[in-house]
């Protein structure tokens, strides 16, 4: 799938873009909507009739799984095991692996950002999770259009693009997103 994201500063601009994106064709199936929490989907979810992924949201059902963050890892039992590795029995800080398979103690130890495997469940690359968890984190709004269109014969490079995800850029670019970036 291809797809082009749009990140916005305000609600207004977000709705506004999802009004125009579904005038251009677009069906709810191709839209995706990412906010950080309840507070800044339920507006878009109630003028729009698009369901918006809260981030925080998507990460308390990981930690459900004793996947998503080290207080339920600690729950399970797993962080035992890396707590003893780390400050115990090989020392400090040479284990942090053994922290169960826990993405988080990844995350402390590489310097990634604790929301990356959130949004790679929702089928973004490495480039498109850190960009948009950044603009989560500062309250942005993301609108992902996703096709499994590609470019047509007749778009050459240079040229302007005839694509549906052509289209949706138009509309990111009018409805003044802060930050336009193509996807997969």
């Amino acid at each position: 799938m291809a797809r082009k994201i749009g990140i916005f500063e305000t609600e207004q601009q977000a709705i506004t873009a999802i009004e125009q994106l579904e005038q251009a064709g677009f069906v709810q199936g191709e839209l995706k909507v990412l906010a950080k929490d309840s507070e800044h989907s339920r507006r878009i979810e109630a003028e729009s009739d698009v369901h918006v992924d809260e981030l925080r949201e998507l990460e308390s059902t990981s930690d459900h799984d004793g996947s998503g963050s080290f207080g339920m890892a600690a729950a399970t039992g797993y962080a035992g095991v890396g707590t003893n590795a780390v400050y115990g029995i090989t020392g400090y800080g040479a284990a942090p692996y053994a922290v169960g398979g826990n993405p988080f103690a990844a995350a402390i130890l590489f310097n990634e950002d604790e929301h990356s495997s959130s949004l790679h469940a929702l089928g973004l690359d490495d480039d498109e999770a850190q960009v948009c968890s950044k603009a989560l984190q500062s309250g942005s709004l993301i609108v992902i259009v996703e096709t499994d269109e590609s470019k047509s014969l007749f778009d050459k490079e240079g040229g302007p693009d005839l694509s549906r995800l052509g289209a949706a850029e138009a509309v990111f670019r009018e409805c003044n997103a802060s930050i336009i970036a193509s996807g997969a």
